[in-house]
């Protein structure tokens, strides 16, 4: 893992790209979504919950997003783009149409001055003047703007102007020093895939020293339908060529299929071709291609270097970072469970901003390996084997991949194993006393030994999904959970309770089928509560014997001298 790996010798090699989320973290991103960015079979959005209109904050909400959230949790072919620039820690927003491009305009919510990267995914309608000189000072002021074209002729909406001329006509009245090739010039209109005759600038912030990694050599770009770019140094000598058609000169000023150049304080990323950043994931009629998510080609790996270059990264064209992050230091580890290890750090400072912590893992405290990159300061070291002492240390990185001294080594021994998690559906009161359905529930206990995540899985009625257990809840090795109809008919006291997320249970009175899913929608649980257990207000139905996975239900009445007893066991000691 760079420098570090020959200081400490680890074993093993670096895992995956390193993600430089928290630099990030107060970084908005707009995609400009305006011009047309959905004719014909276009679909150059995030996400529109209303067909041709890209609305300002993409749904469902970022704020869910996860390390393993899928692209397709929005519903615009630039999905992907969106989710994974979240991932990196990101802000992510549409300009719909009805928006305005302006530049220091207090009035508009939109105004670019709130905003430190602007990406213009292949315009199909012109900008006006205004538009083009507030889009020119936003990259005069320290913006960066995304100009992300297409092949010749690529006329979306049949207006008679393409993406290409659009972008060309954006650049008018400043040095760039970018053009991009159009109809009735050469090499504006061709496939090329790989595309991967890269700069041998090694400082490229976009293949060789990008924030996210180093380009492969021999995947490239996969382009599908691209325009070229050409070169002018002479009006702009910061315009510069990073990845050229294969037919083309490495260091030329033509045939350029990655572009960047600088104005004032701001920077300037160009791509001829909008397959790449693309993806499959469509709505409301439109077919575009999977280019985001094409495994030879490194499609997104090249824009998401990009994106990271515009918001100030380092790297050929940006300002040069080669302070690394002070170490990390108070490092403690626990062994919460016999294949769970939890650690947290203090953390660091850095001269631009701490990216990401790396953790390194050993069993003997003296060959360590990476095991894992995190944005906090926090790490859950999953899957250990029993009875085991494991060592840790930790770094951190900025977004110029400089890796910091190591943190002091912290230990912990996991415990022998127990029995795995079980969990079980034990009371459930159908039918409210009296007709409050806020006070219907369903209680939950972990039978098993070791402690559960729940966090995603659902309770559901006969006929819908009633609840969704929020990300983090964590049932443990014995304990119950229970779920009211809403929040206002939990009784004072009750442990360990929530409203159901929906807000309502909707159970039937005269009997209903529960059941509880994993967050992969598997059956855990299952039972048909009949008339008889449901017939009495106020009284649930109950295992018997209390907490048991193999008893059967019965009224609680029968095991105890109350009608239920949610949260607490049926005699009424704590779980």
């Amino acid at each position: 893992m760079r420098k570090l790996l020959r200081s400490l010798c680890f074993a093993l090699p670096v895992i995956g790209l390193m993600e430089p989320a928290s630099a990030w973290a107060q970084t908005k991103v707009l995609f400009e979504a305006m011009h047309a960015q959905t004719a014909g079979n276009a679909d150059w959005v995030l996400d529109e919950d209303s067909c041709g209109t890209a609305q300002r904050y993409p749904t469902p909400a970022q704020s869910g997003i996860t390390a393993t959230t899928p692209e397709t949790y929005w519903g615009g072919a630039y999905s992907s783009f969106g989710v994974a620039l979240v991932k990196k820690g990101f802000s992510v927003e549409s300009l719909p149409t009805g928006g305005r491009i302006t530049y220091g305009d207090t009035s508009n919510a939109q105004d670019l001055k709130n905003y430190k990267v602007l990406i213009l995914p292949e315009p199909n309608l012109r900008y006006t003047t205004a538009e083009r000189t507030a889009i020119q000072a936003f990259v005069k002021n320290g913006g960066g703007v995304f100009l992300i074209a297409d092949h010749g002729n690529s006329d979306r909406n049949n207006d008679g102007w393409d993406s290409p001329e659009i972008l060309n006509e954006l650049m008018t009245g400043v040095s760039w020093g970018l053009h991009f090739q159009v109809m009735g010039e050469s090499d504006n209109w061709f496939n090329d895939n790989p595309d991967s005759k890269y700069t041998t600038d090694t400082t490229s912030p976009i293949v060789h020293a990008g924030a996210y990694g180093r380009a492969t050599v021999g995947k490239g770009l996969g382009l599908f339908g691209s325009t070229s770019i050409t070169l002018n140094p002479s009006a702009n000598p910061n315009a510069k060529g990073h990845v050229w058609m294969t037919t083309g000169t490495a260091g030329s000023n033509s045939r350029v299929t990655f572009a960047t150049s600088t104005d004032g304080t701001g920077r300037i990323a160009a791509i001829g071709d909008s397959s790449p950043s693309e993806d499959a994931t469509n709505g409301c009629g439109h077919t575009t291609h999977n280019g985001w998510n094409e495994s030879l080609y490194d499609n997104a790996l090249i824009h998401l270097n990009a994106v990271a270059w515009l918001a100030g990264a380092g790297g050929g064209g940006g300002t040069s970072d080669t302070t690394p992050p002070t170490a990390p230091s108070g490092l403690s580890a626990s062994a919460v469970s016999s294949s769970q290890v939890n650690l947290s750090w203090t953390g660091s400072t850095d001269n631009v901003g701490v990216a990401s912590y790396n953790v390194y893992r050993s069993t003997d405290n003296a060959s360590f390996s990476a095991v894992a990159s995190v944005a906090g300061t926090s790490h859950s070291d999953t899957g250990r084997t029993a009875s085991t002492t494991y060592y840790y240390r930790v770094t951190a990185d900025d977004a110029a991949n400089n890796e910091s001294a190591v943190s002091n080594t912290a230990s912990a021994t996991t415990p022998a194993a127990t029995s795995a998690a079980r969990v079980i559906l034990n009371e459930m009161l159908v039918n409210e006393p009296g007709s409050d359905v806020t006070k219907e529930f369903v209680e939950l206990v972990n039978v098993g030994g070791t402690s559960i995540d729940i966090g995603g899985w659902s309770i559901w009625d006969s006929t819908a999904k009633r609840h969704t257990f929020a990300t983090g809840t964590v049932l443990g090795a014995g304990k119950a959970i229970v779920v009211f109809g809403s929040t206002s008919g939990i009784p004072a006291g009750t442990p360990n309770a929530v409203g159901a997320s929906t807000g309502t249970l909707g159970l039937g009175n005269s009997g209903d089928t529960v059941t509880v899913k994993n967050a992969g929608s598997t059956n855990v649980d299952s039972f048909a509560v009949p008339s008889t257990l449901a017939g009495t207000d106020g009284v649930s139905a109950n295992r018997s014997p209390d907490a048991s996975a193999t008893g059967s239900f019965v009224l609680h009445t029968s095991v105890s001298t109350v009608g239920s007893s949610p949260g607490t066991r049926a005699n009424g000691s704590a779980f």
